[in-house]
């Protein structure tokens, strides 16, 4: 419509220009109100750091929860525990130890082996991840345990 009217008026050199400003604003507008959909009617009601001095103990509530929630996954099934502990064990493991799972590969399991010994490297190492077979979907199989993560982590903790 815009280019109608410049055209209609003959200015010619503004067609560009304003066509790309139109265009901008309705992006603009549109970001808005996409960012702005979810929030809450009334901003009373809304959780601000700045104001609220019970940030701090909700900020601690929502870890404790995720992290329940994580730690949960490790009585679940091999599958579970490929999915969600596994990623954050080798991630936890190749930042203690500085080595990489795709850097040098003998280094990585020498330094797990060390560390964890054969029977809890086996749910650290981040190459060990059950493949799905057609006859039987080891995936499925019981997870190692709570037991098993937690003598993991105090291993992650005491190097």
């Amino acid at each position: 419509m815009v280019q109608t009217i410049l055209l209609a008026v003959g200015a010619y050199d503004l067609i560009v220009p304003l066509s790309g400003a139109v265009i901008c604003a309705i992006t603009v507008i549109a970001l808005y109100r996409l960012a702005f959909r979810n929030a809450p009617e009334n901003p009373d009601d809304s959780v601000s750091p700045s104001n609220d001095t019970d940030a701090p103990e909700e900020l601690l509530r929502r870890w404790l929860a995720r992290t329940n929630f994580t730690i949960s996954w490790a009585d679940g099934t091999r599958r579970d525990w490929d999915l969600h502990l596994r990623p954050i064990l080798a991630r936890e493991f190749e930042g203690s130890f500085r080595v990489r799972a795709h850097g040098n590969r003998d280094q990585y399991q020498a330094t797990g082996l060390a560390l964890f010994g054969p029977e809890l490297w086996e749910w650290v190492d981040a190459s060990r991840v059950a493949p799905k077979t057609r006859t039987q979907d080891p995936a499925e199989q019981p997870g190692p345990g709570l037991p098993v993560l937690a003598e993991i982590l105090t291993r992650l903790e005491r190097s």
